[in-house]
């Protein structure tokens, strides 16, 4: 089955790509994975050289293959190659999918997720539009860089893991964005001792 996406995120994951992007017929959310567990797009599939965000790509798709919260997930042909078909302006995009509005980002005002709250969901991608936005990309005392951003969204302050590779620099320690757009994405799987599901940006638009 082919689909034309528009990409809106190729962030990082396991050294691979978490593509997502929405489906120029339906303007419905389309993640693209490799598998029905919901593995990560090679990085060789979506060519870093061609294929940018909001180019709309023809994809061939087996089949739908939602897991978990991940109700978006398709599963990509890796034998037929992706047909870039053109691109999009960020105002163009949110003219056929508007931002989405919820009262509060996954239907909490908390940075992480409870398996229980998981479950009320039918969705893992949100875009929003958001305010004082604050990149923090320095390093930590335990020698490892952990990439954050900060901002205020329908009035309350979240602070997310950031996976946009574009921004996952020490360069942009500290920078501030008045306003931006950003897709917003839960993991189908908890993660940690206390078993949460982390909100984390996977795509800062400005």
């Amino acid at each position: 089955m082919k689909k034309q996406v528009c990409i809106l995120t190729k962030s990082l994951k396991d050294h691979e790509y978490c593509v997502a992007g929405i489906d120029m017929f339906s303007s419905n959310w389309v993640r693209l994975v490799n598998s029905a567990d919901g593995d990560a797009c090679p990085k060789e599939f979506l060519d870093d050289k061609n294929i940018k965000i909001l180019d709309i790509v023809e994809v061939e798709f087996k089949s739908a293959v939602p897991y978990h919260v991940q109700k978006e997930n398709w599963l990509i042909d890796e034998n037929v190659p992706v047909q870039q078909m053109g691109s999009l302006k960020l105002s163009q995009l949110t003219y056929s999918h508007p931002l989405d509005k919820p009262e509060f980002i996954f239907g909490s005002k908390g940075n992480e997720l409870e398996n229980a709250e998981v479950k009320k969901l039918n969705h893992s991608l949100e875009f929003l539009e958001v305010k004082n936005l604050i990149l923090d990309t320095s390093l930590k005392g335990d020698g490892r860089h952990h990439y954050k951003v900060g901002f205020i969204y329908k009035g309350q302050n979240y602070n997310l893991y950031l996976t946009d590779p574009e921004y996952r620099n020490e360069d942009f320690d500290g920078i501030r964005i008045p306003n931006a757009k950003v897709v917003v994405s839960i993991p189908p799987m908890p993660y940690g001792e206390n078993d949460l599901f982390y909100k984390f940006v996977a795509k800062i638009f400005t």
